[in-house]
């Protein structure tokens, strides 16, 4: 084979990376992933009790929403010994110790840490900073989502929330956090875990 062969050989292969994408798809349609993330995170439970884990997925259309995709996520402990899960995502502590929870779904992985302890801690708030920061068009603001917990400590939970925009017409946000500005308007801007969130105001001018 000739170098020139080669070469278009190799070119075709890239293509075909990239057009493929991670899920073996040239186009991706609307129900398709573009990101995971799984709540709530840092959580301890005792031995013996529950607690259930949820997973977020963001489609690729309309606008970065997002759904529940907990019932399509496969499930797993790095330490069932520590603390096993179902297929429901419903974890029950076994001894103590922690474990990656990690949560898969289409070609997508997150995972956060569950401690089983003799004290279980809860995330109580979730506060997201800066406070009603203003921007521009086409201008972007980074958020950051700190967790307080029921024995009182902190935790920042920025790339383990799931985050949304109340009118992805002004400002669309990220999975990290990242607001950018579409258009002048005032959106409300959220973190989510579980069934705690914190939220604040973004003006786009």
């Amino acid at each position: 084979m000739g170098t020139s062969c080669v070469i278009r050989s190799a070119v075709l292969f890239l293509l075909v990376a990239l057009l493929t994408g991670c899920c073996g798809k040239f186009f991706r349609g609307q129900q398709d992933l573009v990101g995971l993330g799984i709540s709530p995170a840092n959580t301890t439970i005792t031995p013996g009790t529950t607690q259930q884990f949820t997973a977020t997925g963001t489609y690729h259309q309309p606008n970065g929403s997002t759904g529940d995709v907990t019932a399509q996520t496969t499930w797993t402990s790095s330490n069932p010994a520590v603390a096993t899960i179902d297929a429901n995502g419903l974890a029950t502590g076994v001894a103590f110790g922690n474990t990656t929870i990690k949560g898969n779904c289409q070609c997508y992985n997150t995972s956060v840490t569950l401690t089983v302890g003799s004290q279980s801690v809860n995330l109580t708030s979730i506060a997201v900073t800066p406070a009603t920061p203003t921007i521009g068009v086409a201008r972007t603001q980074q958020f950051t989502a700190t967790g307080t917990y029921s024995n009182n400590t902190t935790a920042v939970l920025t790339s383990s929330v799931t985050w949304s925009s109340s009118d992805t017409t002004i400002a669309t946000i990220s999975n990290g956090g990242q607001a950018t500005g579409v258009a002048t308007g005032n959106v409300t801007i959220t973190a989510t875990s579980g069934s705690i969130s914190g939220n604040t105001t973004l003006t786009v001018q």
